[in-house]
Parts: C-alpha cells; structure tokens; sequence
C-alpha cells in the first residue's frame, strides 16, 4: 500500500472529495480514506493507477505520493525531511498554502532545498527529473513527489460559449465531467444522458473513452448537439426521456441535469410527472448496482426512493441568487 494526497480545488466544499475516492474505488486493488483536510485528502490505495486518475480528474489539481507528513513547523519540517528517501536525481520543490495556512510556500520551499543540500541533492529549476510538492492546510504539512497533474486548460478550452454549438444554462465543462467521474463510469463502457441538450455531459465523457448515449426531446437541439460531438463516440438520438428506446439494463451508468429555468422545455403534463416517468426508464434501463448522477434544482428525495434507487450521496451547488442545483448520486 502507498500513501497518496490529492491537492483538491477550492471550486465546491464537498464534490472535489469525493470525485477523487469515487475513482480511487474503482481504478484501485482497494484504497482507504485517511484523513481529509481543507482542499487535501489522504488515501491509503494498492495499485492506484494515478495516471488515469490525472487524465480524468477535474477538481483535483495534482496527486502527489506521501513521503512525510508533519506538522508545520520548522523544526518538524527538517526532521522529517532527513528521514525521507528519495531517489538520486535532480528536483523541484514547489509548496502551496491553502488559505493563507502558515508558514509561507516559499519558506517551506527554502526549508526543503537547504535539508536536500545538505544531504548530497541537486535541484534543478529548468528540467527537474523529479517534482517535489508540499502543501501546507490544517497546521500539517504534506509533502511527497509529484505522480500525476490534471491538465484544467483543457476545461477552460471546452467551455460552453466556445462550442460549435451553444444554448445557456448548460454545466461547464469541469462540473459535467466531475459528474462522469462520480458514476464511475469505465473506459468502453455505455453512459446515457436522457437530458442530453448540448451534451455538454457526452463530450466529457467521450473524451475519456466512455461511449455515451444521449436522449434529447427538441429537434433543434439534438440538430445543433451534433456538431459538438463530432469525432466522438457518441449516439445521440431524438427521442422522449419517459419513453427511452433502450433495452432492460443495457446501460452501465447515466448522467442526467434535469430541465429547469427559462431555457428548459418540457414536453410533459408537469415537470414532476417528467421526472417520476423519466426516472422509472431509468431504473429500467440502467444495470442494477451502477450508480446514477441527478441533478435537480431542488430536492427530490422523495421522487428518487419511490423509484428504487438508493442515494449515496448528496450535494448542493449555488450558481447563482436564484438557482442552487441538488446533486443526487444514486445507485440502482
């Protein structure tokens, strides 16, 4: 077993958390939670394959294996630092504070290169052949080698306005795949969004090689959707949420933010009767045990559990005065 520590985002309280142990479950011989501190969590995981974690993750900055953890003070900082082992190769210290904890970055920086000094290490500013990293959150300091770092530019690039194809009030592209990634949904595996809109969700998903399968009710949409999907390996089909053209449990997991504000259309007596009839299809189609990912403007406990699904989790997202969303994670 190795230690790991995921330098998370400060974007949301709970959802970083527990997107990194959602793919530490599944791309791991087994994993245990150590301990979670502000915008740092701690795992113990056996063959975590961390640079598929680094090409998915989108709320996490970097995973960096434990060498020492200690608390933040000069002192313990040294005595831990020339206890570590490390390999003989030219590195980088970089450290983060999380919100203003102390010490400073750069004196945990210099505290790091004068113990390396003087234990024989070079570092190399330009072409390191090893990054370390510490963070510094909770009166601890975490530091270890840099295994893995997600590429966040990506995101920036994929946001909504920038698309071939735009509609508003779509998720941006670090919350929809934040969101693939908490229905554990593999590589090869069928993913379905029977909300499909822009299939900002599919995109995210099809990037990192989940097939996607996306139902959408408006004509207009699925038309103008699919020029933001081309070259992906996605199926996008004009058709009703309540009545989805899918075979019993043939669906590995499903992805879905519900119609709600003045954008949303809904093709249905009320929006409750959309949801009670889309989330039975759901049920229907998606393979029991495998997780769904809802999104509500609102809570909807009640509709879920007369479904038959089980909630794992829950979060809330504010987006705005009038509109905070009800993340459910749920399983069949």
């Amino acid at each position: 077993m190795k230690t790991y520590a995921f330098e998370l985002s400060g974007e949301h309280d709970t959802l970083p958390r527990c997107e990194a142990l959602a793919l530490a479950e599944i791309f791991s011989a087994s994993f245990q939670e150590i301990s979670f501190m502000d915008q740092c969590l701690i795992i113990e995981a056996q063959d975590l394959d961390v640079q598929t974690l680094g090409s998915r993750l989108a709320l996490t900055h970097r995973i960096i294996e434990v060498l020492a953890i200690c608390d933040a003070l000069p002192g313990a900082l040294s005595g831990a630092l020339r206890l570590i082992e490390l390999p003989r190769k030219k590195y980088l210290i970089r450290a983060r504070r999380i919100k203003g904890a102390s010490p400073r970055a750069d004196e945990v920086e210099r505290e790091v290169g004068k113990i390396l000094f003087s234990r024989g290490y070079k570092a190399d500013l330009k072409n390191p052949e090893m990054v370390l990293r510490a963070i510094i959150t909770c009166g601890k300091i975490v530091i270890g080698l840099e295994v893995a770092k997600t590429d966040r530019s990506s995101f920036e690039a994929r946001r909504p306005h920038l698309k071939p194809f735009f509609h508003p009030g779509v998720l941006m592209p670090r919350m929809a795949r934040a969101m693939v990634n908490l229905s554990q949904a593999r590589a090869g595996e069928r993913l379905l969004d029977p909300f499909a809109g822009t299939c900002g969700i599919l995109v995210e998903a099809c990037l990192i090689g989940i097939q996607g399968i996306g139902i959408e009710v408006q004509a207009s949409l699925v038309q103008g959707a699919s020029y933001n999907l081309a070259g992906l390996n996605c199926c996008l089909i004009l058709g009703d949420a309540k009545r989805l053209p899918l075979k019993n449990a043939t669906i590995d997991a499903a992805v879905l933010d519900t119609p709600y504000g003045r954008s949303a259309k809904i093709k249905a007596l009320s929006k409750e009767h959309l949801l009670e009839e889309s989330l039975a299809e759901l049920h229907r189609v998606v393979k029991r045990g495998r997780r769904m990912i809802i999104l509500a403007d609102g809570p909807i406990d009640g509709l879920l559990m007369d479904a038959g699904y089980e909630i794992v989790e829950r979060h809330t997202d504010r987006v705005h005065r009038s509109l905070t969303r009800h993340i459910f994670v749920c399983r069949n």
